[in-house]
């Protein structure tokens, strides 16, 4: 043991029993971790190794009743779609050319009230903007939902299909420590919490392989969250995977983008005249849906709009069809440089052929030509949490 680690050891003694059980549940953690430690931080020497966000709420308090400092962040106020505030978070000093690196440590939600972790990776920043991959738990309602965030804004609405309800030994209770790890392989992200065999999830859509490690208080109010005993390691590059996310057979090809951009003739619904030499190609994520918050503007600045076009084939005699959509932002929609109509934001973005009443894609009946269409839609990307959409066409059966 280092002589931090010594110093703890020793406080343990005139800890109340619930502090003892988490301080050996976290050793376990630490010994089984055979890989070589890049960062050891108990917080009993200030948060040197942390570099705060502009507007995070962070410090190192003394733990209630205990002999024991723990790093403390709380929400920084509520989140804006305009300006530089919002988000509270701090990232580690070190380790980010690290492609294979292991997170672990513990965490307290010290109140009942609105709580939230956020565990950061990959995290970039550019002039203005910054990107990371984030998987959170959330105290009240005891959840983890994946939410990578976009120029800083979170896109939870996208990937409702990813959360998971933690009970068991896992159900998040106020005033109880909990051990967590988080296995980050290039772009693949494991986190534990608790049991350290099976991933509460595992996501690797999060297009950055490499970056800053960071935690995260929730933007907006809410309550506290304590960290304690992080450890940070370097992993070998084999090891648990990502569970391989299944996509959907669609229609639509050719995928392309030109943005981001002011809102321009948004309040009107003739067909944009675009430079045709500026579209750059787009991908689906391995589900199939589009991520347009990779473009769009949130926190950096006002090009909030994106256009997005998409090609399909029609018969030579083609029967009436939908374009069926599921999306977190306003989109407006052409088909071969006629106006089909506007499509509302929805709570979240589902697959468009999930056959649930309540995740049912809206619906906009076209009429093809026989050959080669175009759907051509502008994106509204002012909507926090948001940032994509699924498409798809649909015929009749």
């Amino acid at each position: 043991m280092t002589g931090s680690e010594n110093a703890k050891a020793v406080s343990v003694n005139g800890r109340s029993t619930r502090t003892v059980m988490a301080c050996f549940a976290s050793l376990f953690i630490f010994q089984a971790s055979s890989a070589d430690i890049v960062i050891s931080d108990d917080f009993e020497s200030g948060m040197g190794n942390w570099r705060p966000s502009e507007s995070a709420s962070a410090a190192v308090i003394e733990e209630p009743g205990e002999s024991n400092h723990v790093l403390e962040l709380t929400p920084s106020g509520i989140f804006p779609l305009q300006g530089k505030r919002g988000l509270s978070y701090v990232l580690l000093q070190q380790a980010e050319s690290l492609e294979n690196v292991r997170m672990e440590g513990r965490f307290y939600f010290p109140t009942d009230g609105d709580g939230y972790l956020g565990f950061i990776y990959n995290h970039r920043s550019s002039p203005g903007r910054s990107d990371f991959g984030s998987i959170y738990v959330k105290s009240n309602g005891s959840y983890v939902r994946v939410s990578p965030h976009y120029d800083g804004n979170p896109s939870w609405r996208l990937y409702e299909d990813l959360r998971v309800d933690l009970d068991g030994q896992r159900r998040i209770r106020p005033g109880t420590w909990y051990p967590f790890r988080l296995d980050v392989r290039r772009q693949c992200a494991l986190l534990y919490i608790q049991d350290f065999v099976s991933p509460v999830v595992s996501f690797d859509q999060f297009p950055h392989g490499q970056g800053a490690l960071g935690l995260e208080a929730r933007p907006g109010n809410g309550d506290p969250v304590w960290v304690d005993d992080v450890r940070v390691s370097e992993l070998a590059e084999s090891g648990a995977s990502c569970v391989e996310l299944e996509s959907e057979e669609s229609r639509l090809y050719g995928w392309q983008t030109l943005g981001p951009m002011e809102f321009q003739n948004a309040a009107t619904l003739e067909f944009p005249d675009l430079d045709d030499r500026q579209w750059s190609d787009l991908s689906p994520d391995s589900r199939g849906a589009i991520i347009t918050a990779l473009q769009t503007q949130t926190a950096s600045g006002n090009k909030k709009s994106t256009y997005v076009r998409v090609r399909f084939d029609a018969a030579a005699s083609p029967e009436n069809s939908w374009l069926a959509i599921s999306s977190v932002n306003r989109l407006d929609v052409w088909l071969n440089g006629f106006y089909r109509g506007t499509v509302a934001a929805d709570r979240y973005a589902w697959k468009t052929n999930n056959k649930a009443t309540e995740t049912q894609s809206a619906r906009l009946p076209i009429a093809p030509r026989p050959g080669t269409n175009e759907v051509l839609i502008r994106v509204h990307g002012d909507r926090f949490a948001a940032g994509g959409f699924y498409a798809d066409i649909v015929s009749p059966e």
